[in-house]
């Protein structure tokens, strides 16, 4: 469930870690500046990250962020109130007031987040992207060109007595098998699940959903349907499921009902 933590190494120090290091709480008391933590293990490359993080008080003030940042990141508390994720090129962060924020720049993202949510964040360190959610909704792309960096998970707080708690934190290998998880309807998921019961742990897995939400999220403005052929309801083994599911976009190409297919499908 918990593949890092916060880093007892890597915290200001008006930042005090609980329970097993997954929980912070910011400037206990009072606030005199900005204070941050980070994770205490990179995102590798190459794989898919996953993780959340429950705001436990309520939050308020000049800034509450989470998001990535580098190793050059200062985490040592400051004297001045300010957002510290994305002041430079070597952090991203989001806003608890829907913002995301890079190299100093600062563009209108979601709606706010306050207490109680629960706000994800996934980076694809294959593809160099990074999405957000709140609640489990995918709010959209955030970053890109984030595939060379290496980068830690990072959040910040300038708010008195603000707790934030790891709810989540794992990752899986980036590959075609988990991109075609990705475009499984739940239907499918469902038929795969019962035939293939061995293979739950990635059909049934957190990535499997967070991908199909990003998924639709992408797909949002496109301007043709898609759809699974019928042929390919009909699943015989589990390569031919995750390769063979293909979605396919239609157009009429006389006055009957028939459309033709302008993509290939392909079985291992």
């Amino acid at each position: 469930m918990f593949e890092w933590t916060w880093d007892e190494r890597f915290k200001s120090r008006k930042s005090l870690l609980s329970k097993n290091n997954l929980e912070v709480n910011f400037h206990p008391g009072r606030s005199d500046g900005t204070a941050a933590v980070r994770g205490n293990k990179v995102l590798t490359k190459e794989r898919h990250h996953y993780w959340e993080v429950k705001m436990v008080s309520g939050i308020y003030g000049t800034d509450v962020m989470i998001g990535v940042g580098t190793a050059k990141v200062n985490v040592d508390e400051r004297d001045k109130f300010f957002s510290l994720l994305g002041q430079d090129r070597e952090s991203w962060g989001l806003s608890y007031k829907g913002n995301i924020h890079h190299a100093g720049e600062i563009k209108e993202y979601s709606s706010p987040f306050e207490r109680g949510s629960i706000v994800g964040a996934h980076l694809d360190t294959w593809k160099g992207t990074l999405q957000f959610f709140i609640d489990r909704k995918p709010l959209g792309i955030a970053f890109t060109g984030l595939r060379s960096v290496e980068l830690y998970p990072m959040i910040s707080s300038t708010a008195a007595n603000s707790c934030m708690r790891i709810t989540k934190s794992c990752s899986v290998p980036a590959s075609l098998q988990m991109n075609c998880l990705g475009m499984l309807k739940p239907l499918h998921r469902s038929y795969l699940s019962a035939a293939f019961p061995s293979l739950r742990y990635l059909i049934d897995g957190v990535f499997a959903e967070i991908l199909r939400l990003k998924q639709d999220t992408d797909n949002d403005n496109e301007d043709f349907e898609y759809e699974f052929p019928e042929e390919y309801m009909i699943l015989d083994d589990f390569d031919f499921a995750l390769v063979g599911f293909g979605r396919r976009k239609k157009r009429k190409i006389d006055d009957s009902s028939k459309f033709e297919s302008t993509d290939r499908f392909c079985r291992n």
